[in-house]
């Protein structure tokens, strides 16, 4: 060890643990990763239904008895058709390229292949026919590099980039809205959407701005996608294919009213549900818009709803006595409420039915709303530093919840002797001499102050710190003469400590040991040899020994403590 290097060993060694520090500082909940999964995993749901559901209605199109008349509409949902499937599958794409640069590291998604099954990407926890996880880091960021690139001032605009996206998305709205088709008919007029389904599709792909932890105001790229957990970004794009989805059976339903538009038939209608959201808070309110697919304010009808109901329940007409109706608005929309306080988590559904007149009376279609995922606040508590707390020391913590902005956002410490509020989300812990701190937040939503949850955390005493003297350590057995003679005093420092923790050494006594076996001590009241200790050193002679003991050093956690020795032979 003569010089201070290390063997391959020990650097192979220092390395595993910087490696484990980095991952331990990450420290994000297992249950928060799971939630994310699950959130996937409904939206994924949803978007099966919505694709069936527009499928039946196409189908319906494809089935009227209209002839001619209805052949341009048939070809204008074919053509929508065509534009969301291309969407959809290059959204898929981009899951699994995000994957691919998790789990392979690579900047492009190479080798996304083996993360598509049948045509869909798979879900974070997929195992394969060997029973193997292929996404074991669910947690991972490295997909930044993919779709966002090292600068987030400047984003990549390339090949499944966040930027590209986005353009797809925006030619996929622009293509939908500027739809037009020619009617088959003497008029010769052009078919174009009603004004409602035009602003639901702008409203749903228009790429707001956000804000950072700083309320920064930064690009919707950055702002959904820039260093996120990997189980967020894929929940995000399943939103996405979400708002393409309701986009297309929005579009469609509307070619299907199309049809008949100059004379309404009800017995060609269909009804439309349209969720506002497909994703809630436990204690907030979800919103669904229901209403005749053959749109017309004129037509006046009322929703009678029928309780919950399984998502893939086959719609069906019940008695509608003793139930209360949903008037339609003076847009000719019935708007159905329900608070989610009292629900469970997961997937809810209702089942209801519309009501119009015809020849007189009551005629009922009935329908399922799409289902809604019920979730709860999800609490982050991330250790910036380390995976345990230090007395004496501030240790930051990040503590956020996720869809819920910073000023809402509550903290408070049990076992901390000073617990503060900082930047960016951060507080700054000082534990006390309990053994553990416990961190408790909550957050104002929609009104209402919540509880979060709490998170326990070990609190442990600063590690000692290693002396030296000469640049030798108590590991270490010799020391050059000349070395030696240079020396100026003892140090004391933090090895393989993530915290800059600075040590003041206040005492320590110098023993020399000659070849005839006397011994001459040379005690000091600060970190520097004393000048006759100096003296000593310089005259001593190669096969001599050196000793340093008593080294005591003041901690940053207010105690004096004692380090091991240090026996070194002058060579």
């Amino acid at each position: 060890m003569a010089g201070g290097k290390e063997t391959p060993r020990q650097k192979m060694i220092g390395m595993m643990y910087l490696v484990l520090t980095a991952l331990l500082a990450m420290n994000i909940s297992k249950d928060v990763l799971n939630a994310f999964i699950q959130i996937n995993k409904g939206l994924g749901k949803t978007n099966e239904i919505l694709e069936n559901k527009a499928a039946a209605t196409i189908e319906s199109i494809n089935q009227s008895k209209e002839g001619a008349k209805a052949v341009p509409f048939q070809q204008a949902a074919a053509q929508v058709s065509q534009w969301t499937d291309d969407m959809v599958k290059y959204i898929e794409e981009i899951k699994a390229r995000s994957m691919a640069c998790a789990v392979k590291r690579n900047e492009t998604g190479e080798g996304f292949e083996e993360f598509i099954v049948e045509g869909k990407a798979i879900y974070p926890d997929y195992k394969n026919a060997e029973g193997d996880q292929l996404v074991k880091t669910p947690d991972s960021q490295d997909q930044t590099s993919m779709l966002i690139g090292s600068d987030p001032a400047n984003p990549r605009q390339d090949a499944f980039s966040a930027a590209e996206l986005r353009k797809k998305l925006t030619e996929y709205r622009d293509r939908l809205l500027n739809l037009s088709v020619t009617k088959a008919d003497s008029s010769g007029k052009s078919w174009t959407l009603p004004e409602d389904v035009k602003a639901a599709i702008t409203g749903a792909f228009d790429f707001p701005k956000g804000v950072d932890h700083d309320g920064v105001e930064e690009e919707w790229e950055v702002n959904n996608f820039y260093h996120m957990p990997l189980v967020a970004v894929l929940a995000n794009f399943s939103k996405i294919q979400t708002d393409v989805m309701n986009a297309k059976n929005n579009v469609v339903a509307a070619l299907a009213a199309g049809i008949n538009a100059s004379d309404l038939k009800f017995t060609d209608v269909t009804v439309a549900v349209v969720p506002k959201q497909s994703y809630v808070l436990r204690g907030g309110e979800f919103e669904v818009e229901i209403y005749l697919a053959a749109f017309n304010k004129t037509s006046k009808t009322k929703v009678y709803m029928g309780g919950e109901a399984s998502p893939t329940s086959t719609p069906a007409v019940f008695d509608v006595s003793g139930k209360s109706a949903i008037e339609s608005n003076s847009d000719g929309k019935c708007i159905f409420k329900a608070n989610t306080g009292g629900m469970s988590l997961g997937e809810h559904s209702y089942r209801g039915q519309i009501a119009y007149m015809k020849d007189g009376k009551e005629e009922y279609i009935p329908f399922i709303v799409p289902p809604v995922f019920v979730g709860e606040p999800a609490l982050v508590v991330s250790p910036v530093q380390m995976n345990v707390f230090y007395r004496g020391l501030d240790n930051p913590v990040e503590i956020s919840v996720p869809g819920v902005p910073q000023s809402s956002v509550e903290a408070s410490c049990a076992g901390c002797q000073t617990f503060a509020k900082g930047e960016k989300g951060t507080w700054n812990v000082r534990p006390g001499a309990d053994q553990k701190a416990t961190i408790s937040v909550s957050a104002t939503i929609n009104g209402e102050k919540k509880s979060i949850g709490t998170k326990e955390f070990r609190v442990k005493r600063i590690p000692d710190p290693i002396p030296s003297f000469g640049g030798k350590k108590p590991t270490d057995g010799t020391i050059a003469r000349g070395d030696a003679s240079v020396a100026s005093g003892v140090a004391a420092n933090m090895e393989n400590f993530d915290f800059n923790v600075k040590v003041v050494v206040k005492s320590f006594k110098l023993t020399i040991v000659s070849g005839a076996g006397n011994l001459k001590e040379y005690p000091s009241s600060s970190n520097r040899i004393s000048e006759a200790g100096s003296e000593a050193i310089k005259k001593a002679k190669v096969g001599e020994k050196i000793f340093i003991e008593d080294i005591m050093v003041d901690m940053p956690d207010g105690q004096t403590r004692k380090l091991a020795p240090i026996s070194l032979k002058i060579v």
